[in-house]
């Protein structure tokens, strides 16, 4: 009965030993990886605009760039959604954001010698990306391998202590 005890705790402590070790697997281990977001563009009647996304240790970076049609000039941006303004000012042509958020760009124009501006259409760009994956889930098989070699080995001890009691 000892023996069958110590040798259930000490498959016990190994098996919470291991769950430590393993949790940590992949090419990131940090559970915070920075996030991916959707850009939106809306293009009026007077451009277009085009972006690239840039991603590093500080998030996903974004520069637009605004491409006014013949006759039109830019006039500015108008940015639905969380972001920090890295580079330009909102009446740049080429600006850079860190993207905080899905966003929504509308590049604003204006005939050239009109004081009526466009802004977005139905025309829309996505950029594709989606919400990243922030943890591995292989420390989760670990968890239920535990759980079952619990159960099995207090069940052996409940049926040890069974047959003991009847002799």
């Amino acid at each position: 009965m000892k023996r069958f005890f110590a040798l259930s705790v000490a498959v016990l402590i190994l098996v919470f030993a291991s769950v430590p070790a393993f949790a940590a697997k992949g090419d990131n281990p940090s559970p915070t990886k920075p996030a991916e977001y959707n850009v939106i563009i809306h293009n009026p009647n007077g451009g277009t605009a085009t972006y690239t996304i840039e991603v590093d240790e500080d998030g996903q970076h974004a520069t637009l760039v605004a491409h006014p049609k013949n006759g039109y000039e830019f006039v500015g941006w108008k940015i639905n959604g969380k972001y920090t303004l890295e580079s330009g000012s909102l009446t740049d042509e080429e600006i850079t954001i860190l993207l905080k958020s899905d966003v929504d760009v509308y590049p604003m124009y204006k005939k050239i010698g009109s004081s009526s501006v466009t802004s977005g259409s139905s025309i829309s760009i996505n950029s594709g990306t989606t919400s990243p994956k922030t943890s591995d889930n292989s420390a989760m098989y670990f968890v239920i391998i535990f759980i079952a070699l619990f159960v099995v080995a207090a069940g052996a001890v409940g049926i040890k202590l069974a047959v003991s009691k009847k002799k």
